[in-house]
């Protein structure tokens, strides 16, 4: 894979450690700034809400904006908005930066695709872009262990020091290998991108994500207390167990591309079942040490699983891979992020039962799953009315 892909890669790495980080610090968060646990969550919520709503304006504010200069500048953002969370001892404050953060996030992951897609030949476009998304899925294997040793060891700020680091790292690479003039970056995708959004079955395909991976974070945002409190582990043991749900994460995302290319309807309803089991199972179970274990897998692999087909059900619908849809595709993954430990908060201020957490979550991707099966009946009925233009097909 040429190395300009492994510099956006590695820069996806860092942006992907900062958005996950944050839930295994919950507790100490919590204790230094003063707040409950449910108020702490707002520190991931806030950083979603950013990649949801900023990362598509970043992207659409951009798209004539060569590329190579873009991905940079929205790195060093990234790091300084890190630098201010790590400074920061105001709630306010950590969330207003870690949104700042999320819209970076979102923005970078838009224009990387279409950069890494334009660095290959259109018969490895697709192994390239999952590159990039390899990224985020080993920074929840390595780098938000990582982040949570160091962040129990010396404070919680030093994980987004670490995160700032990794950035500065990324930028550099991402500077010195990017080609000049960089690809993808002639804003020839901007009309397409923005006439495609016309499509209800593409927003409805959106709606169908945020609920689908949303289900997934109403229990996640929350596992460090859920593991100490339900399943009575201790705090020291929290980053092994997590490191599982990130072996789950790699497992998924990659089962879930290779069974995607034969079907992307049966590894949606297949993926997400999982979810609403796994989930259930984890209500039932979360006492029991072993039956978590295996859990945690199951739902990391489940949570990524879930990432190839439905980004391909959306480029399908769309018919275009520009930055701008791109982008709302990630703004989709992360806007069920911010809507399940929002939700999630919401359970935990009403009750301090953690095990409910996991049986909203579950009901939540459940109704995610049906969105999706009444989009796709909808669409493909659809198109056998219009068969006959190559056009409205994708309307």
């Amino acid at each position: 894979m040429p190395l300009p892909i492994i510099a956006l890669a590695l820069t996806a790495f860092a942006l992907g450690t900062a958005e996950l980080v944050p839930n295994g610090l919950l507790p100490l968060i919590s204790d230094d700034l003063g707040v409950s646990v449910s108020q702490a969550g707002w520190v991931t919520t806030s950083f979603a809400l950013g990649a949801m709503i900023g990362g598509p304006l970043v992207a659409a504010a951009t798209l004539r904006l060569p590329r190579k200069p873009l991905v940079t500048g929205l790195a060093l953002v990234f790091l300084i908005a890190n630098a201010i969370t790590a400074l920061s001892g105001s709630l306010l404050v950590v969330s207003a930066s870690r949104a700042l953060a999320g819209a970076m996030l979102g923005g970078f992951l838009g224009a990387a695709i279409t950069i890494a897609g334009g660095l290959v030949a259109p018969t490895r476009r697709a192994m390239a872009i999952a590159v990039v998304f390899t990224g985020f899925t080993v920074s929840n294997v390595i780098g938000v262990p990582i982040g949570n040793i160091v962040g129990r060891a010396v404070g919680w700020q030093s994980a987004f020091w670490v995160v700032s680091a990794l950035a500065a790292i990324g930028a550099v690479a991402m500077w010195l290998l990017l080609p000049s003039p960089p690809a993808g970056g002639d804003g020839a995708d901007e009309d397409r991108g923005f006439a495609v959004l016309r499509s209800g079955a593409l927003w409805a395909a959106f709606l169908a994500i945020a609920l689908s991976y949303g289900g997934l974070f109403v229990a996640y945002t929350y596992i460090a207390p859920y593991l100490t409190t339900v399943t009575g582990v201790s705090a020291d043991s929290l980053t092994w167990l997590l490191l599982l749900f990130g072996a789950g994460l790699i497992a998924g995302n990659a089962l879930g591309g290779r069974y995607a290319d034969r079907s992307v309807t049966r590894t949606v309803i297949v993926v997400l079942g999982i979810l609403i089991v796994g989930l259930l199972a984890l209500w039932a179970l979360g006492s029991v040490l072993p039956a978590v274990l295996f859990l945690l897998v199951l739902l990391g692999g489940a949570g990524f699983g879930m990432v190839p087909p439905l980004q391909s059900y959306v480029l399908y619908l769309a018919g275009t891979a520009s930055a701008l849809v791109s982008a709302l595709a990630a703004a989709s993954f992360n806007g069920g992020v911010a809507l399940g430990s929002a939700v999630g908060g919401l359970v935990l201020d009403r009750t301090p039962h953690y095990p409910v957490l996991a049986v909203v979550g579950a009901l939540m991707t459940l109704l995610g799953l049906l969105v999706f099966l009444l989009t796709h009946r909808r669409h493909h009925a659809r198109q056998a009315a219009v068969q006959d233009d190559p056009v409205a097909q994708y309307a």
